[in-house]
């Protein structure tokens, strides 16, 4: 508890002056656990021990299994099923237990069962004359993922909103405009949200900052695999003629890199690692594809691709406060800007 915790407290009769005094007393000889930190940090509020991973990891076996299975079934009102069964099991993990990674994957399962089923059923028929036979289900799903967020109240909720609203907006204008385009208006849309966010907690100690967080986590991925649709140019070849594999020449993998380069410099200036850590795929995908044609063998290319991208986060996680510092100096910092570039600390 901080200090003005146990000051309201004692003044709300919770606690007596000896105990507030024995708190204090605590908090005030308690080590400084920031002196560890490097830089800068994002606070992780979502997992408390291994128990919440290893509960996720069944969490996670246990949709996928329900999922293949309902399919094999006929799929239809099974998947509603199945996501009524998952809301349950958010009531269990996430209003009882306060779980909050097992109630990201249960939320996160929940609206893939509920937009599937819907999918499934409108495609039968039902949705007749109701337009584009996406948007039904699109705009179900985003009442059904509004109605979580009201129930539980948990941060990563924003995210799973947003990605409903991207179904509404790719079922009106999917076809209409490249899908690629869709993707990167979506993700910078995102990511404006999460600066809004941002900019009214710049000390990343709220719920103000938690909703950010996911927010610029699926706006990353969304600019950078929009980008790559709508301008690379990829080739798929099939690896032992059965396993597709998309192939990207050098001009188109160092493009890649450039536009993930870019992001690196913006989640620098608004300090968030969130942007980067949703693209080290496309980062590393980029990289295999520079060295491919260097003589190694193909074992040796993993290797090195996976030697200079984690050196390379290595090096940037240490001297994220150096280098944050850095490039403020290039950044306007007074008035409104401070609050979308924080300051170190």
């Amino acid at each position: 508890m901080t200090p003005k915790q146990i000051s309201k407290a004692l003044e709300a009769g919770i606690i007596d002056a000896a105990q507030a005094k024995t708190m204090l007393a605590k908090l005030n000889s308690a080590p400084d656990m920031r002196a560890a930190l490097i830089g800068d940090e994002e606070n992780m509020r979502f997992v408390r021990s291994f128990s919440d991973v290893f509960i996720s990891i069944g969490i996670g076996l246990l949709s996928l299994g329900m999922f293949t299975t309902i399919g094999i079934f006929g799929g239809g009102i099974g998947y509603l099923a199945g996501a009524a069964l998952l809301w349950l099991m958010c009531e269990y993990f996430g209003r009882k237990k306060r779980a909050h990674l097992p109630t990201l994957l249960l939320a996160f399962a929940y609206l893939i069962f509920v937009h599937t089923g819907l999918s499934s059923i409108f495609e039968m028929g039902i949705s007749g004359e109701l337009g584009r036979p996406g948007l039904v289900p699109a705009i179900v799903t985003l009442l059904a993922m509004l109605l979580f967020y009201w129930r539980f109240r948990l941060p990563f909720s924003i995210a799973l909103i947003a990605l409903s609203l991207i179904m509404i907006v790719f079922a009106v204008l999917g076809g209409i405009i490249p899908s690629g385009l869709l993707m990167v208006f979506s993700g910078f849309a995102l990511f404006i949200a999460a600066i809004g966010y941002d900019s009214h907690d710049t000390d990343r100690k709220t719920r103000f900052a938690d909703n950010a967080f996911w927010l610029h986590f699926t706006a990353a991925p969304l600019i950078i695999h929009g980008i790559a649709v709508y301008v690379l140019k990829p080739e798929v070849t099939k690896i032992m003629g059965v396993l597709p594999m998309v192939q990207l020449g050098k001009t188109d993998a160092l493009f890649m890199l450039a536009i993930i380069g870019v992001l690196a410099f913006v989640g620098l200036a608004i300090n968030r690692r969130a942007l980067l850590v949703s693209s080290l795929g496309y980062a590393g995908f980029a990289i295999g594809f520079l060295m491919k044609d260097s003589g190694l063998g193909f074992g040796s290319v993993i290797a090195l691709t996976l030697l200079l991208l984690g050196g390379g986060i290595v090096f940037l996680g240490v001297g994220w406060h150096t280098a944050r510092t850095l490039i403020l100096f290039a950044l306007p910092t007074t008035g409104p800007f401070a609050k979308i570039f924080p300051p170190t600390r």
